[in-house]
C-alpha cells in the first residue's frame, strides 16, 4: 500500500513546484491571475512565511508528487456577499479551503487524490470542521474526485480570477 505523507513546502521546493505550475496537465487548469497569484502566494512564502494561503507537497512512499494548497476561511469572510463563500460561512466552525494537483504525471489516474485529500485534512487539519473547494464546472474529473472524497456541491459561482462558470463543494467533517 501507498504510504502518503504530507510537509510544507520548504524553500529548496520551490523550484519543483514552479516545474509543476508549468505542466501542460497542471495549466489546464492553473493558468492566467489563479496561477499568477499561486506562484506570488508561494514565493512569499518561501521568501517570508506569509503568503495568503499556506503551501504542501504531498509524498507517496516518500517521493513528491502533488502540491497542495490551504487557506483559512475567518468568519468575518460572511459579511462580504461578493465572496462566493459568504453565505456558506458557518460562524463559529473551523474552515479551510483547499485546493490542489497532482505535479509529477507518473502518478495520474493511481487512484491517489482521494485518499491524499482524507488523510491530508486527517494529519495536517484534524480540527477543521468544513473544507471547500471550487473546481471549473467543466472539470469532471476533479468534480468526481471530490465528490468520492466526501464533498458535495452546494452552489455555483463565476470566480474573479477566472471568469467562467466554477462549482463550490463543500466538505462536512466531525
Amino acid at each position: 500500500m501507498d504510504k502518503l505523507t504530507f510537509s510544507s513546502v520548504s524553500p529548496d521546493q520551490e523550484a519543483l513546484v514552479l516545474n509543476w505550475l508549468h505542466k501542460p496537465h497542471v495549466n489546464e487548469w492553473f493558468h492566467g491571475t489563479g496561477l499568477q497569484n499561486t506562484i506570488e502566494g508561494l514565493r512569499a512564502f518561501v521568501a517570508n512565511g506569509t503568503p495568503h494561503f499556506d503551501p504542501w507537497i504531498a509524498y507517496c512512499n516518500n517521493i513528491p508528487f502533488a502540491f497542495l494548497i490551504t487557506s483559512d476561511v475567518l468568519d468575518s469572510e460572511a459579511n462580504y456577499p461578493e465572496n462566493p463563500l459568504a453565505k456558506w460561512i458557518e460562524v463559529g466552525k473551523k474552515a479551510i479551503t483547499l485546493d490542489l494537483l497532482i505535479g509529477d504525471e507518473t502518478y495520474l489516474g493511481k487512484g491517489l487524490s482521494t485518499p491524499m485529500i482524507w488523510e491530508f485534512l486527517e494529519e495536517v487539519h484534524p480540527d477543521k470542521d468544513l473544507v471547500f473547494i471550487d473546481p471549473e464546472e467543466v472539470n469532471k474529473k476533479a468534480i468526481h474526485v471530490y465528490a468520492k472524497a466526501g464533498f458535495e456541491k452546494i452552489d455555483d459561482f463565476i470566480a474573479s480570477w477566472h471568469p467562467v462558470p466554477h462549482i463550490l463543494m463543500r466538505l462536512r467533517r466531525g
